[in-house]
């Protein structure tokens, strides 16, 4: 949300496509990494193995996505769960699978999924959809159509190196991979620092905590913000 226009737009419709977030050279490092931490972690490969990586460990720093949740949550940001997901060619999933990340609504996110992709998302690949403003009200997907297309759905046709912001409250699925390639993304999930972080019962890996700054320290929830609400 480095504009107005980004961050309006990201706050009335519930989700935010952005283009370009890795150039060229960082994409093809970070396809590479992506690999390799896959076959050397073995799925599911969350956090608490990311965080070995230096890549990955730099990634969740990178201006393009911390900047744009700081344009949400101020000095307040923290991370609250990152994954690899990897989707092989021709899955057996269903069409939709319509969900929130997180159930609370309102104008305002507690709490935004960025997916970076590491793959062009064609329509063969089941690009990621959303239904525009559904962060704003309570209501749910039907059961008979958590499965089936929505009226006002839209996909993402992403691009390997583009992102997209999520409200976490917003109705949104992936889709089946239909083609031949693999379907290959990276989650960053960024929230207020007072959210529980997820599978906080496991302790972070010690590779990234040496050297850490204070920014990455308050992100991996180690640190509190200068101004917090116990500062009274």
């Amino acid at each position: 949300m480095f504009t107005e226009n980004e961050k309006s737009f990201f706050l009335q419709e519930g989700y935010l496509h952005v283009k370009g977030v890795l150039d060229s050279e960082h994409l093809a490092t970070v396809q590479a990494e992506f690999d390799r931490v896959w076959d050397l972690e073995k799925p599911p490969v969350s956090q608490h193995k990311l965080l070995k990586h230096r890549v990955f460990i730099d990634l969740i720093q990178h201006p393009p996505i911390l900047e744009r949740h700081r344009a949400i949550f101020g000095g307040q940001v923290q991370l609250l769960q990152y994954d690899l997901l990897r989707h092989g060619p021709r899955t057996d999933f269903p069409l939709r699978a319509w969900h929130r990340d997180f159930t609370y609504r309102g104008d305002f996110p507690l709490s935004i999924n960025t997916i970076l992709y590491l793959d062009d998302m064609t329509e063969e690949r089941g690009p990621t959809r959303v239904v525009p403003r559904t962060h704003l009200g309570t209501e749910k997907p039907s059961i008979d159509r958590t499965n089936a297309p929505l009226e006002g759905e839209v996909a993402v046709y992403a691009n390997a190196g583009d992102a997209v912001f999520i409200n976490s409250a917003i109705w949104h699925t992936g889709g089946r991979n239909q083609s031949e390639a693999l379907r290959r993304g990276i989650y960053l999930y960024y929230g207020y620092w007072w959210l529980k972080r997820y599978d906080n019962t496991i302790a972070l890996p010690w590779q990234c905590l040496e050297g850490a700054n204070e920014e990455r320290l308050q992100l991996l929830g180690v640190k509190m913000p200068a101004a917090d609400i116990h500062m009274y």
